[in-house]
């Protein structure tokens, strides 16, 4: 069955890659599919370059106020019609099988409720970047998940009737809050990984990891989900350790932030 997929996009101003974003999913093989792009009231030519696109599939809702990533994935969430959603940073690049690949996972699979693919790093003008982890060569890979978020948001596909139990993306995080959805599927069913390069992320000098005002929150916030780890999951002993292990290391870090280091 041809399974129709939502597909959303929320975007702050990314005029220089909004376009080469979008048309990687509209070139998706799987074609049955709704697009949902939520502007964050960009201040940049974002709706401009989006309005440029002429494809039915296209739905665009320009905010009136700035809410922020999570509370814009959220109002994004309630837009979407279809049984199925996928995720997309306004930056990155889809490989042309994503959706086919990971519906077919899901499809054949009743009680995995989220998959995710491997990624690619690439710069401003798409060359590649190397990456220090990489997931196809872990052997245990949804154990390390529960201290170190690997997952790249852009790459997965969930089941909305799983989300709606999930109460969508948790607005007490401005930042993991990718990390905690995963966290949370992971909890409550099951998720795999689909060992194939699907997604291409963009690192370039407006990335919020790279901004040093966020520091301090995202500090917080991966304590706070380490936290969450350690109390919704049945650790081994070396998951207790590098849960505990992540948490301290988080917590000098913060130490570190506040004396000025």
């Amino acid at each position: 069955m041809d399974k129709r997929i939502s597909t959303l996009m929320t975007v702050f101003n990314a005029e220089n890659f909004i376009s080469q974003s979008i048309k990687s999913i509209l070139s998706q093989t799987h074609k049955n599919f709704e697009f949902i792009i939520i502007d964050d009231f960009s201040d940049d030519s974002s709706a401009k370059i989006i309005n440029e696109f002429k494809d039915d599939r296209i739905k665009f809702f320009k905010l009136e106020k700035k809410l922020g990533r999570t509370k814009a994935l959220n109002y994004g969430l309630k837009k979407c019609t279809s049984d199925f959603i996928a995720v997309q940073d306004a930056d990155d690049i889809s490989e042309s099988n994503r959706f086919s690949e990971s519906l077919r996972i899901l499809n054949n699979n009743q009680d995995v409720g989220l998959v995710f693919g491997d990624y690619k790093l690439i710069n401003e003008t798409n060359s590649p970047i190397d990456k220090k982890f990489k997931i196809s060569k872990e052997k245990n890979i949804f154990s390390i998940i529960k201290y170190l978020n690997f997952v790249a948001h852009s790459s997965v596909l969930f089941k909305k009737n799983l989300l709606k139990d999930l109460q969508s993306y948790d607005e007490n995080f401005l930042y993991a809050q990718d990390y905690n959805l995963i966290l949370r599927f992971l909890r409550d069913s099951k998720i795999q990984f689909i060992n194939k390069h699907l997604i291409s992320l963009r690192y370039h000098k407006n990335n919020m990891s790279n901004i040093k005002i966020y520091k301090k929150t995202r500090i917080i916030e991966n304590i706070k989900l380490l936290e969450f780890s350690r109390k919704n999951f049945k650790n081994n002993l070396k998951e207790i350790f590098l849960i505990n292990f992540y948490k301290i290391k988080n917590y000098c870090k913060l130490i570190l932030y506040y004396l000025g280091v």
